[in-house]
């Protein structure tokens, strides 16, 4: 009888079921980091997104503030201009009033004898430097102002761009500190993604490796088992040659001791009768057909073995193979009953001694229930 093919099939359902198992498991892993994952990467951007809208907040808060100065200070250079060309037009109206031939000053001249005369030329001459001067000077102030004025506005705006520099340095450290946070919370999140799904692997592996077990351990068995019935099949198959065999031994041995007990119940017979031929009147041969009733009778029991009965007593040790016959009898398995009568015809024929009986009698004993 071949082996079978006990190799692992690798389409068994158990296998299907980890492998449906495990992709279950690593798509929930999926699904809950990757979602972490995502939200992470939403709550840093809006952070950064929020750090920049803080940015544009201040920078314009900060140009605000700026303008505001810078605004102050064109009022204030326009109230300087407006001073200014003020000045110049009061020092023009006096210059105007001084000089004017009409004027109280004309008049205070005329007065004095000077109009015409050189002091009123001299007069006319200072009064108009004094306007320039005035003039002057005052332009020299409202230079001097306007100056200040722009520098302080370019003041401000330097400071103003300071102020923005640092706004946007300090966004661009809160952006890139935010950065390399999400990236790193990121990371992790991917690194315990990365390590959960090592996790499933090693213990669908593990539970991969004990389906093989089983089947293996199942093959095993079936093997076992396909030994254990080949082997009792083939111990029945001996056992069966050798009862058949016994079987047809033990018919050899039968037909041997029947045929063995033929002949000696033959050769009993023939003693018998020429025992009783010796015992009788005369040794007269009958004829044939005749029978011998007059000193033995035959009968034949429920088995069809022979049973003798005499009628008249034969001188003992008349019978050579009486103790052959009676053990050929014992041997055959004829019946309780039937070595029994055969053995008390003997004893009572004198065939046998009543030892040889007992002796008789105890060989037949042992066999069981036949006696």
């Amino acid at each position: 009888m071949a082996t079978p093919n006990y190799a692992i099939n690798y389409d068994d359902k158990r296998f299907t079921e980890v492998e449906s198992d495990k992709k279950e498991a690593l798509n929930e892993v999926e699904k809950t980091y990757g979602g972490m994952i995502n939200n992470s990467d939403k709550f840093y951007q809006a952070q950064i997104d929020n750090t920049t809208k803080w940015e544009n907040t201040q920078k314009n808060l900060q140009n605000q503030q700026t303008d505001f100065i810078i605004d102050e200070i064109e009022q204030k250079k326009e109230y300087a201009e407006k001073d200014y060309k003020k000045e110049q037009s009061g020092a023009y109206v006096d210059w105007q009033k001084q000089s004017n031939p009409y004027g109280a000053k004309a008049e205070q001249m005329a007065a004095g004898g000077f109009t015409g005369s050189g002091y009123s030329e001299s007069s006319q001459v200072a009064m108009y430097n004094q306007y320039q001067n005035r003039v002057a000077t005052a332009r020299e102030a409202y230079v001097r102002i306007i100056a200040d004025y722009d520098n302080d506005i370019t003041n401000a705006r330097i400071q103003n761009n300071v102020a923005l520099a640092e706004i946007a340095n300090a966004a661009q450290e809160k952006r890139l500190a935010l950065s390399i946070e999400g990236f790193q919370y990121k990371n992790q999140l991917i690194i315990d993604k990365f390590n959960k799904k090592t996790e499933v692997d090693d213990r669908f592996y593990g539970r991969y490796q004990d389906v093989v077990q089983q089947i293996n351990n199942e093959n095993s068995l079936a093997e076992s088992v396909r030994q254990y019935n080949e082997r009792l099949a083939e111990d029945k198959r001996q056992y069966n040659e050798s009862l058949a065999f016994q079987k047809d031994q033990a018919a050899k041995d039968q037909a041997y001791k029947d045929s063995q007990l033929a002949l000696q119940r033959e050769q009993f017979n023939w003693q018998k009768s020429q025992a009783a031929k010796s015992s009788g009147s005369g040794s007269v041969k009958k004829p044939s057909g005749s029978s011998d009733s007059n000193n033995s009778s035959i009968n034949k029991d429920s088995g069809g073995n022979s049973s003798i009965k005499p009628t008249k007593s034969v001188p003992k040790n008349t019978y050579a193979n009486a103790v052959k016959y009676l053990e050929a009898l014992i041997a055959s398995g004829a019946s309780k009953e039937t070595v029994e009568q055969e053995i008390a015809i003997a004893l009572q024929e004198g065939a046998i001694t009543a030892i040889e009986a007992v002796k008789l009698r105890g060989d037949f004993t042992p066999r069981g229930a036949q006696y």
